[in-house]
């Protein structure tokens, strides 16, 4: 196991699988699902924020717009499969963006958009989503009968 397999681990399994799995877990959607959603508001997010006037360029986000939704609403709890090539390639994205923020730059869209990219592939890395826990209400009616 190299090194940045490593880090790619440690990152989902500390940084990245918490929020995911409580937001599964608020929502009730599979790992899965939220992976297709999580791509289809990074396709809105790119279409919203698109820098280029080219309409063959429009066109292209706008089909990727509809082909993941239809991707989150039809195939929503398949099983979806990450590659970790391309969520080290946003990683490094990300340090770079946040590197040209520290010193000075503007928060780009690119930045939100590879977050929401990580969050979506560290998603699919999920094996299962546990349960959520719930209080013992019975312990405390338990405690006011006795």
């Amino acid at each position: 196991m190299t090194i940045l397999s490593r880090l790619d681990a440690w990152l989902g399994k500390t940084l990245f699988h918490p929020p995911i799995i409580l937001a599964c877990q608020l929502t009730r959607q599979t790992q899965y699902a939220m992976h297709r959603a999580l791509w289809f508001f990074a396709a809105c997010h790119a279409t919203v924020y698109l820098e280029h006037d080219e309409w063959l360029w429009v066109v292209f986000m706008w089909f990727f717009v509809v082909i993941t939704l239809l991707s989150a609403t039809l195939f929503a709890d398949w099983p979806a499969t990450s590659l970790r090539a391309f969520r080290l390639f946003w990683f490094f994205l990300l340090i770079g963006q946040t590197s040209v923020t520290l010193f000075g730059g503007d928060l780009l869209a690119s930045a939100i958009r590879s977050v929401i990219i990580l969050f979506a592939e560290y998603a699919a890395t999920i094996k299962t989503i546990p349960p959520r826990r719930k209080r013992d209400r019975r312990a405390s009616a338990k405690e006011v009968r006795a």
